[in-house]
């Protein structure tokens, strides 16, 4: 087997070596998307701490919003992973089906990052696992409202895409308002989980019966 060579460091960070530990910054290479979710959650909220209702604080809101979606998107790529894994552990098995949707390949073709999209995928692999609970109504009306004000994933990061409208909203209020469904759908796998793993598996399933 060939050898994969080493990766290379970032030449970004190696321009800046660290000498104090109180000054020191790290990047992990094992993070997943739902680590970079919930990294993206704690900028966001990192930032709206700083808000001080002051005319300069109007700079912080498209950052805000940018960090926001992007953390939405890969919680729902996240949580369709999750829903995947339990129907097939515990349900129907590695079918071709299920591995084809959480395929990179499907993510990308499929879904880019179509907010209404991943969150039907979400609610269809939810619902196929027939819960108690019914998916949130205040999550899907929240990415419902990022979807339409964002539709390609660009709209807050370049001008001239948003409604040539000036406009205004309670920022304490819109900051309480996302982090609240953003907590409630990444709470969706733990859910989930919670119902599922106490029983047996698929594969324990079919070992009893034959």
């Amino acid at each position: 087997m060939t050898k994969q060579p080493d990766p290379k460091p970032l030449r970004l960070f190696q321009s800046v070596p660290n000498r104090v530990y109180s000054r020191l910054i790290v990047r992990y290479p094992y993070q997943t998307d739902d680590n970079y979710a919930h990294s993206y959650q704690f900028a966001a909220n990192r930032l709206a701490e700083t808000f001080a209702g002051e005319t300069v604080d109007d700079l912080i809101l498209l950052p805000y919003l940018t960090l926001y979606r992007q953390a939405f998107e890969l919680e729902l790529k996240n949580t369709i992973r999750a829903l995947v894994k339990i129907r097939m552990d515990y349900l129907e098995g590695r079918t071709q089906e299920l591995l084809g949707a959480i395929s990179e390949d499907r993510f990308k073709s499929d879904f880019g990052h179509n907010l209404h999209k991943l969150l039907n995928e979400a609610k269809k692999h939810y619902d196929a696992l027939d819960l108690p609970q019914p998916f949130s109504k205040d999550v899907e009306k929240l990415v419902m409202m990022l979807h339409e004000a964002d539709k390609t994933g660009t709209t807050f990061r370049y001008a001239g895409q948003l409604p040539d409208v000036q406009e205004h909203a309670d920022f304490p209020d819109l900051a309480a308002m996302l982090d609240e469904q953003f907590s409630m759908l990444s709470v969706i796998e733990d859910y989930v989980d919670g119902l599922y793993s106490a029983g047996p598996t698929f594969h324990e399933l079919a070992d009893d019966y034959y």
